[in-house]
């Protein structure tokens, strides 16, 4: 495996990052983001600077991220393999758009979650650029658990996550057990 395929063995969540520019709405397929910050809070993604949305998203300083469930994996692909420069694709996908708030640029009322974000920093980072938002307004329309959330797997692949092994860890009584192991030095390990 060549390093610089790092990238297709890290299961990542998927998102749609939409932007209005001179009346004009463009949405991208974003699989490298995270979120950075609780306060303030900050959600970050990587994106080529050759990209249509790029542009959109410099000149207008702000921009939404909706979040996918699985039965929603075509718009994902839809969204990421065509370009805003080919047309119209929000148009013709027919996606359903909710005016934002606070900012102009709207969200994808498919998503599970969305936020609306504005410009905060951007920085080069080898063949891409990472935007970071600051989130200033969300939208939430299921739980995590109940959303059946769209992952990437790398090579145009997408799955969801198995909701049977989703549970919650006590995580009190483990780092305990941990703390209580390196009081003794780990003679019981």
């Amino acid at each position: 495996m060549s390093n610089n395929r790092f990238s297709e063995n890290i299961v990542m969540p998927v998102c749609l990052v939409t932007v209005k520019s001179n009346g004009f709405v463009n949405s991208m397929t974003v699989a490298w983001s995270t979120p950075l910050s609780s306060n303030p809070p900050l959600f970050g993604f990587a994106i080529r600077k050759s990209r249509f949305t790029y542009d959109m998203i410099m000149k207008e300083k702000e921009f939404s991220v909706s979040f996918l469930s699985y039965e929603k994996a075509e718009l994902a692909v839809k969204f990421g393999r065509i370009s805003g420069r080919e047309g119209d694709k929000v148009s013709i996908s027919g996606v359903n758009l909710k005016e934002s708030e606070f900012i102009k640029s709207p969200y994808i009322d498919e998503g599970y979650f969305s936020m609306e974000c504005v410009l905060e920093s951007y920085f080069e980072v080898g063949d891409h650029d990472f935007i970071v938002g600051k989130v200033i307004n969300t939208h939430k329309k299921a739980n995590l658990k109940d959303a059946d959330p769209i992952v990437y797997l790398g090579k145009d692949t997408f799955s969801s996550i198995d909701l049977t092994k989703i549970q919650p860890f006590d995580t009190k009584s483990i780092v305990e057990a941990v703390r209580q192991a390196l009081n003794r030095g780990g003679k019981d390990d």
